[in-house]
């Protein structure tokens, strides 16, 4: 695990407690419901970079006014937004979960401009890539997994 998501030893329990705690109750995905998502990532990960390229594209289709917040080509992009899923994925596992990382993302989104309708602008070009990436594979419960995922990161990133 990273070192900036790590609770540090020295500090009092009892608030280590709460800043689990907090972290869970932000995120809270069902056992099944991580297991749909990680799946369905796997399949995508070996195209990851081509896969964030077009949501990228389908991002900028969706609001075009969102191309000029994130600077550089798409590609560059693509390979920020594969990290940060690659981050996510793993994140997913452990017990502090995403929630850190999401509050620090979403400091720095707001300070580009980005606010909580460009996320839920950014859900729907998510889940319609991983649609036509992943076709049929992309069931009902595994759509619904990710946007009870999506949706609660809007939230925490939001603020």
């Amino acid at each position: 695990m990273p070192a900036a998501l790590h609770v540090s030893d020295a500090a009092p329990k009892k608030s280590t407690r709460r800043a689990k705690s907090t972290a869970s109750k932000e995120l809270n995905l069902t056992t099944e419901q991580k297991r749909l998502i990680l799946n369905s990532f796997f399949r995508l990960e070996p195209a990851l970079d081509l896969v964030a390229q077009l949501f990228f594209l389908k991002l900028f289709r969706l609001d075009p006014g969102l191309r000029k917040k994130f600077d550089g080509p798409v590609e560059m992009q693509a390979r920020k937004f594969s990290a940060g899923a690659k981050l996510a994925m793993i994140s997913l596992g452990h017990e502090d979960g995403l929630a850190p990382t999401l509050k620090l993302l979403g400091t720095r989104h707001r300070q580009m401009g980005i606010r909580a309708r460009h996320y839920r602008t950014m859900s729907r070009a998510l889940v319609w890539t991983l649609e036509r990436s992943l076709d049929k594979s992309f069931d009902r419960d595994t759509r619904d997994a990710w946007n009870t995922m999506l949706a609660q990161f809007t939230k925490v990133m939001s603020g």
